[in-house]
């Protein structure tokens, strides 16, 4: 019975990360497009719908015996970390209130940390044949990004935990039976939300190999598994703050009975992501590890320690007398 309940599970999980990767990919390439009015995949499949399918078979054939060589072998290493931080991030993540891989009591700052590990596993994504000063900055760049705002988002999160009072997303999602947390914490859902567009690095799933100095694309010596894994990787973590956004502010699975939990979970997440996307084409990139110094403890940062302090107010004083 336990083991039969684990394949449940698992098929879940597996049915609904490799169906968000694809659609996340899909929407990516798509939404983008009608943005700058081009048509984007068109000709494979319906509406080029086969089109990641197509990339991802052509770099899983592509050079498969160099996947191990002693050359690569730190990028290899580099990129099975990427892959495998994101899948645990993942993992931690409930769907609805039945259907979970697995529950621990402190499952939000454990994900945080796990996609910060993920995106950190750059690290050792530098190919030594092709290594320019323009391919260190654009790693350099991705870094520094990647450790500045995991600050904002984690002190962004900490307002729903504070009003459920346990850093479990179970107990998260339940706090927000009667109300969700967007009515009482717009501000930490703006932080929460800008600081995962710029943890995004929009990473295509065929980089041109190209040595050349004009690249500043660290990863554009990368091919096969290595380029398939850490593309894999941050769409992953795409998918794992889409849904963290929703379990932390619209509630989750809650919603009413006539869908079930799971279709609230996925009509959420999709609208996340579809708005996500949207906005991720409307803010510009910030270069300059002072500015983004500026902006993530300056500016996202005060923001959700307002947010904390106004919802400690709440849980304080109000919470008791109107029963929230």
């Amino acid at each position: 019975m336990i083991l039969k309940s684990l394949l449940l599970k698992t098929f879940y999980f597996l049915l609904f990360l490799l169906l968000g990767i694809y659609v996340t990919v899909y929407l990516h390439k798509k939404i983008l497009a009608h943005m700058q009015s081009r048509r984007g995949p068109l000709h494979t499949g319906f509406h080029g719908i086969l089109q990641t399918l197509s990339q991802t078979l052509k770099l899983l054939l592509k050079s498969p015996k160099n996947f191990l060589k002693s050359q690569n072998l730190v990028i290899t290493i580099g990129a099975i970390i990427s892959i495998t931080f994101a899948i645990a991030a993942f993992l931690l993540i409930p769907l609805t209130g039945e259907i979970f891989f697995i529950n621990v009591e402190i499952s939000l700052p454990l994900c945080i940390c796990f996609i910060v590990i993920s995106n950190t596993g750059t690290f050792l994504s530098i190919d030594r044949t092709g290594l320019n000063t323009n391919k260190i900055l654009g790693l350099l760049d991705r870094i520094s990004t990647t450790i500045v705002f995991s600050v904002p988002l984690f002190i962004s999160s900490l307002g729903p935990v504070t009003f459920a009072s346990s850093f479990n997303l179970f107990e998260i999602v339940k706090s927000q039976g009667r109300f969700y947390n967007i009515i009482y914490q717009p501000l930490s859902m703006i932080v929460f939300s800008v600081t995962c567009l710029l943890l995004w690095q929009r990473l295509s799933l065929d980089v041109p190999s190209k040595n050349t100095y004009l690249n500043i694309d660290y990863l554009s010596t990368q091919t096969g598994l290595n380029l398939l894994m850490f593309s894999i990787s941050e769409y992953i973590n795409i998918l794992s703050l889409s849904l963290l956004a929703t379990l932390l502010f619209f509630g989750g699975w809650n919603g009413p009975g006539f869908l079930h939990p799971i279709i609230w979970t996925i009509i959420k997440t999709f609208i996340l992501q579809v708005m996500f996307l949207f906005l991720y084409t409307v803010i510009p990139k910030i270069k300059g590890i002072k500015r983004k110094i500026n902006i993530s403890l300056a500016f996202l940062s005060s923001l959700s320690l307002l947010n904390l302090l106004i919802v400690i107010f709440v849980v304080l004083y109000l919470k008791p007398i109107f029963n929230l």
